[in-house]
């Protein structure tokens, strides 16, 4: 599987490397959301994962906004959870 690797500038100012794991849209709110990882191990079998608002601030350079809305936030990770369940779906089959 080849990754999908973005450059970004953190939020301490920091370019960094992340692999892009989906893009994710809601209708209710105007803006795209990027699922990305670092790379970090949560346990054996998993990695740590992030989901923030993507913003575009030129053609070739983004930055990653946090979540701050409880019920965006709320409405991200269940879209998030009906993908990984759509997915686990589609595998089984």
């Amino acid at each position: 599987m080849e990754n999908n690797m973005l450059s970004v500038i953190n939020e301490d100012g920091v370019l960094e490397e992340v692999e892009v794991l989906d893009f994710l849209q809601l209708e209710e709110y105007d803006h795209e959301y990027i699922v990305y990882t670092k790379g970090e191990e949560a346990d054996d079998d998993n990695i740590v994962t992030y989901v923030s608002i993507l913003e575009q601030t030129s053609p070739n350079e983004f930055r990653f906004l946090r979540i701050t809305d409880p019920e965006e936030e709320k409405k991200v990770d269940e879209m998030i959870e009906k993908d990984i369940e759509e997915l686990l779906n589609e595998r089984d089959d």
